[in-house]
């Protein structure tokens, strides 16, 4: 029905069966029809394909349209692609809108067609109405930053930078650590195929360290960024690693450094090893660390903690490396574009305390257990008890803090073949019988379940079922000296008690300590923790802020195929970005009536991204329109409604909501 002032055309999808299998898209189609100032009304199999945006730009030009409704699935995965299309129809793109009727109407109301059909028809007239009412909007755009900043040097940030680097773009690769590699610097080989983890690790990080277009920033961390049109400046806060660049790395103040000695009150347990050595005051984390410059531990070094009585590293130095005035220095790095690398960490296994660990010494957390195989490791690569001896027989527990409600809900995907891994290596180096307790066995990755079958053939036992506990508690005579672990064996139906030497807890992922930087980026978290990425299936790389892209652990749990394989597509997503040399600024964002506005701060004391200030002589708010993301808490709290989200004002919400339940609203 035409005759108002604009001329609304409503689209409806099919979605191949999944909307149309529920919802009468025919009556939809008529109810539309009769709508007023709507000037077309059609439905058809896919909208999203070729052919429906084909039939969107032609009955828009034919119809010469002012106005767009599409009824079809979450605006989230198609509303850029449809008002692109209306774009190029010569049709304004903010003209256009999303009626959710497949995830609201057919796939809320699968067994209710009949209500599922008249709530399309409503969301339908409710965003018509609100169409009605919208303005045609400008957009703008804002030269980009040259340059990318790759927080976290782990494998996936490594293979990012070095990606981003080859294609020209000056990188800051920052890590908080003192040295590049992350966890799998740590391992001793990788599954599936048990190769070397440093012998593939070794030259990416030589590659990185030494790239023409990458800047290396280790023992840094970000403190605080800053979002201005095409750019971020981020502050770095430098760490004093007291070690000039001077070093040589001779290793003779570590040799020296009587901390953590036979003699020592100061006792330090080593980061890398994770517990299972000490370390010196002064040190290099391992081997094969880059940059190969020690690091001096100010909380732990007798000249800082004991009034200076000490300095035997710079007695000995032989290049003068030591510099005991070194201070915090903070350093700002200004790019276009940041890719968030931060990695995982280890799942606290005390917060099980029944399965023992941190109360028995011989039950480890699997990465303690990649240290203890590796032969850069505290013991050279041999499995060792803590009396010194090789354990007879091994309990493995999978899945130790994940899938579990109680801690945390998620498969952490790498830790039946990590289990698996420690299985093929305990029997090869020990000899030992070895037990895996597993409730699921997934290996659905490439060659993942050749190596559970070959693991399978090695004499290595399966049980499956939880473990409800871990005790030295002995009950018989097989049991003394003993770890025993007590499970039920769901498929033979009885309750085991196992006894092993030697207990390793796979635990789960758990997302870096990474709260501070999330927040600072304004990047949100899943329930989980981990990075939200824009779309888990269509844009796993990108984030709600343009320009702020994430890889590896940080999104997710994965192995390591799937983190470089994400980290590839990162660092493409960033280069884009960064090539196009101009970033398109999102006109669904906050403005202000200056003549409503009364200068309470309310709007910008509630605004998380910094958008919304206030000028103190003006006495009026603005809105930095490159920073808002839109939300509407500065609209929710302002007293006069001077500040409102374009596209979301009073007169288009009341407008949709008059036509969803016009009994509802007070007149």
């Amino acid at each position: 029905m035409t005759g108002g002032t604009r001329k609304i055309g409503v689209f409806i999808c099919h979605c191949g069966g999944n909307i149309s299998d529920v919802v009468d898209v025919n009556a939809v189609r008529e109810f539309a029809a009769g709508q007023d100032d709507v000037a077309a009304a059609t439905d058809f199999r896919f909208m999203c394909s070729n052919q429906g945006q084909a039939r969107l730009q032609e009955t828009i030009k034919e119809k010469g349209l002012d106005g767009v409704v599409v009824a079809c699935c979450t605006p989230k995965m198609y509303e850029d692609m449809f008002r692109g299309s209306a774009k190029e129809a010569g049709m304004n793109p903010y003209l256009l809108e999303i009626a959710n009727v497949r995830e609201q109407c057919a796939y809320a109301h699968r067994r209710e067609p009949d209500k599922a059909t008249e709530k399309a028809k409503a969301l339908v007239a409710a965003q018509v109405a609100k169409v009605r009412n919208l303005r045609p909007l400008e957009v703008k755009t804002a030269p980009i930053h040259d340059g990318v900043a790759v927080i976290g040097a782990g494998i996936a940030g490594i293979h990012a930078a070095i990606l981003l680097g080859n294609a020209g773009h000056k990188v800051t690769l920052i890590e908080k650590s003192p040295t590049i590699g992350g966890n799998m610097a740590r391992f001793d080989k990788t599954f599936p195929t048990l190769d070397c983890a440093m012998c593939t690790l070794s030259p990416k990080m030589n590659e990185v360290f030494n790239h023409p277009n990458v800047e290396l920033l280790t023992y840094a961390e970000v403190k605080d960024a800053v979002r201005t049109p095409g750019k971020f400046t981020l502050t770095v806060v430098k760490k004093p690693r007291y070690v000039t660049d001077d070093c040589s790395g001779c290793n003779r103040c570590t040799e020296r450094c009587p901390v953590s000695g036979p003699k020592s009150p100061i006792k330090v347990e080593s980061e890398w090893d994770l517990g299972l050595a000490p370390r010196k005051a002064i040190y290099l984390p391992f081997s094969q660390a880059l940059p190969q410059q020690w690091t001096l531990d100010a909380d732990h070094c007798y000249y800082f903690q004991r009034n200076h009585t000490c300095g035997i590293c710079a007695k000995v130095c032989p290049a003068d490396a030591i510099d005991f005035t070194q201070q915090p220095e903070e350093v700002q790095v200004e790019v276009g574009a940041v890719v968030v690398a931060t990695g995982y960490r280890p799942f606290d296994a005390t917060q099980i305390p029944q399965y023992g660990f941190g109360k028995y010494a011989d039950v480890y957390h699997g990465l303690q257990v990649e240290r203890l195989l590796s032969s850069t490791g505290p013991t050279n690569g041999k499995l060792l008890k803590k009396d010194g001896t090789p354990p007879q027989s091994v309990g493995i527990i999978h899945c130790v803090g994940s899938r579990d409600e109680k801690y945390r809900p998620y498969c952490s995907r790498v830790c039946c073949m990590a289990s698996l891994k420690y299985a093929h290596l305990i029997r090869e180096r020990t000899g030992a019988r070895v037990y895996n307790f597993y409730m699921d066995m997934r290996s659905n990755g490439k060659g993942y379940e050749e190596f559970y079958q070959r693991v399978a053939s090695e004499q290595v036992g399966f049980v499956r079922g939880k473990p409800t506990r871990v005790t030295g508690e002995a009950t018989s005579p097989e049991e003394e000296g003993k770890l025993t672990v007590v499970v039920e064996d769901t498929l033979a139906g009885a309750v085991l008690r196992v006894p092993v030497d030697m207990v390793v807890l796979s635990t789960a992922m758990d997302p870096g300590d990474v709260d501070g930087l999330l927040a600072s980026l304004h990047l949100d978290k899943t329930a989980d923790g981990f990075v939200k990425e824009y779309h888990l299936k269509i844009n796993p790389t990108e984030t709600a802020v343009k320009g702020i892209f994430v890889a590896g652990c940080a999104q997710s749990p994965k192995d390591i195929t799937d983190t470089i394989a994400q980290a590839g597509a990162a660092a493409m997503s960033a280069s884009l970005f960064l090539g196009s040399g101009v970033m398109t600024l999102n006109p669904l964002v906050a403005e202000v009536n200056p003549d409503l506005c009364r200068a309470c701060t309310r709007c910008s004391d509630v605004c998380e991204f910094d958008a919304v200030r206030v000028d103190p002589e003006a006495l009026v708010a603005s809105v930095d329109e490159t920073s808002c993301e839109g939300c509407g808490k500065c609209t929710v709290v302002c007293p006069t409604g001077a500040i409102t989200v374009r596209q979301f004002t009073k007169t288009e919400i009341a407008a949709s909501i008059d036509a969803l339940a016009p009994k509802a609203v007070a007149p």
